[in-house]
């Protein structure tokens, strides 16, 4: 056991995580599978339903289906997302989900997912779920994930509010009442000044902020009151979603994100605009025209550089994730992603495993990503599945928009532990037919590595030109994951250098 890196990775829990970790432990060997006796009545008599939340419940049905395709039986990660209620649609002449038929379904996560969308589908008029709708919460209610925090215990509560605003009596008013409280210590924490939420994953954001509107669904057609910070949190979190919403409308890949992992990006915007949570016309970076722009997502620390219709890039400057939840955390500091033509062309490695093995290792580590890597080390100590113990400390240094470019500046110090302490700086700008990209390493004495993962597809569409520059360029066949373990082809372009007190490379990307 490696115990520095251990202790570094300890030293950044919250005080709640140590305190309800022996709890946890407690709770999941007593293996408690809770029953659906005596459930409390699901209220009769809900008005009809927006037509998109209908149609949301559909399309997550069919998402859901189809991921759990791609998840190999077997793996805990299949036994979590079967257990979700992924079966459950708007289609109320279904039969109802099969008995709670695997104890993993009474693991707090999966029951709190599982009790989110049997709420969803008890408003739509499916029938007989109470007995299954109790044993979701009463898991939940029982096992909360303390000792996690984070989207964790944020999918908690939210399931207990669905679960709460649908059934009534006296054990639905605690759902209901322990779930708010949840929300309303948790709402402010997690999701950030600009709307992001703090683990900087689209993908976690999305199925998050889905979750709020769905329960503000379920308050607004149950008689509840939906609290203001429930509607406004999601107001935020609708706004920076659409700020990073791709030209293709999907999004950046960082950390741990992939398209099917969450509700599409467009289909939470519409149900917002039908909660009357987001203007279309409102949005960030809605109409870029034709001109370069840029925004900051500070809190984030993303950056959206767009050249028009042409070219559009987000830049991944600030934190590398939660500070006391990182398990979602890649070693990608000062990476990018790049579409042309509205079609992803410099790509994110994306997510090929949730096991701690070599395929999880390569999903998190900074040689998978747009970056720099020295000394053949991570940025970021990520390890195991979802540990992370030295951290990088990414901040950005300048922004520009001129009339024929927009720039940006940033550096981060993941790497002060090597001899020298060198810091990466990077400035990347943009133009109609170019992107420069400024890499320089101030101090050290170590290697250094440059990468560009491109989609082999688009680079042959695009006739996309790579120049090193005093770099010696070396192309190597590769893969991505825009979906979970599945991949599709990559080119990897990559330069290598010799920092010795300092560094200067790059890249320019020509189309």
């Amino acid at each position: 056991m490696n115990l520095p890196r251990v202790a570094r990775t300890v030293a950044q829990l919250h005080p709640v995580q140590v305190l309800a970790r022996p709890i946890a432990l407690g709770q999941r060997a007593l293996g408690r599978v809770p029953t659906g006796a005596r459930p409390p009545r699901v209220r009769p008599g809900f008005a009809p339903p927006r037509a998109r939340f209908a149609a949301f419940a559909d399309a997550e049905r069919a998402r859901g289906g189809a991921r759990l395709a791609a998840i190999p039986e077997g793996s805990l990660l299949h036994a979590y997302e079967r257990a979700y209620g992924y079966e459950l649609g708007a289609d109320p002449t279904l039969h109802a989900p099969s008995a709670w038929d695997d104890p993993i379904a009474s693991h707090p996560f999966p029951a709190s997912v599982r009790a989110r969308r049997l709420a969803v589908a008890a408003r739509l008029g499916r029938p007989g779920l109470s007995a299954e709708l109790a044993r979701a919460c009463r898991a939940v209610a029982l096992g909360l994930e303390l000792h996690l925090l984070a989207n964790h215990l944020l999918e908690n509560a939210i399931g207990l509010v669905c679960g709460g605003a649908v059934t009534q009596g006296v054990e639905a008013e605690a759902w209901w009442k322990l779930g708010s409280a949840l929300l309303a210590w948790q709402l402010p924490e997690q999701f950030l000044e600009d709307g992001g939420h703090f683990e900087l994953s689209v993908s976690y954001h999305l199925a998050l902020a889905a979750g709020l509107l769905e329960a503000i669904e379920l308050a607004q057609a149950s008689g509840r009151e939906a609290p203001a910070l429930w509607r406004t949190t999601a107001a935020r979190a609708l706004s920076w979603a659409a700020a990073v919403r791709a030209p293709d409308g999907t999004y950046p890949l960082f950390n741990d994100a992939a398209l099917d992992a969450a509700p599409e990006l467009d289909r939470v915007l519409g149900l917002g605009a039908e909660l009357g949570l987001y203007e279309p016309a409102r949005a960030p970076g809605a109409a870029p025209g034709d001109g370069p722009s840029l925004q900051h997502l500070a809190a984030t620390g993303w950056v959206i550089l767009r050249s028009g219709d042409r070219a559009w890039l987000a830049f991944d400057a600030g934190p590398d994730g939660a500070s006391y939840q990182p398990g979602h955390v890649h070693a990608d500091a000062l990476t990018f992603e790049l579409w042309l033509g509205g079609e992803r062309a410099v790509v994110d490695y994306g997510v090929s495993s949730y096991k701690a093995d070599r395929e999880r290792e390569e999903t998190r580590a900074t040689r998978a990503h747009n970056t720099i890597e020295l000394g053949g080390v991570d940025s970021s100590e990520v390890w195991s599945a979802f540990r992370v113990g030295r951290r990088a400390r990414a901040e950005v240094r300048r922004l520009e928009q001129a009339r024929a470019h927009v720039a940006v500046e940033a550096e981060h110090d993941g790497y002060r532990f090597l001899p020298g302490a060198p810091v990466h700086r990077r400035a990347l700008e943009l133009s109609e037919r170019e992107l420069a990209i400024h890499d320089e390493i101030l101090g050290g004495r170590t290697s250094a590595c440059s990468r560009l993962r491109l989609d082999e597809a688009a680079l042959q569409r695009q006739s996309i030109a790579i120049d090193g520059g005093e770099l010696t360029l070396e192309r190597a066949p590769s893969v991505w994951f825009p979906c979970f373990r599945q991949p599709r082809a990559a080119v990897v372009f990559s330069g290598s250098g010799q920092v010795r007190g300092g560094f200067r490379g790059g890249f320019r990307i020509r189309w």
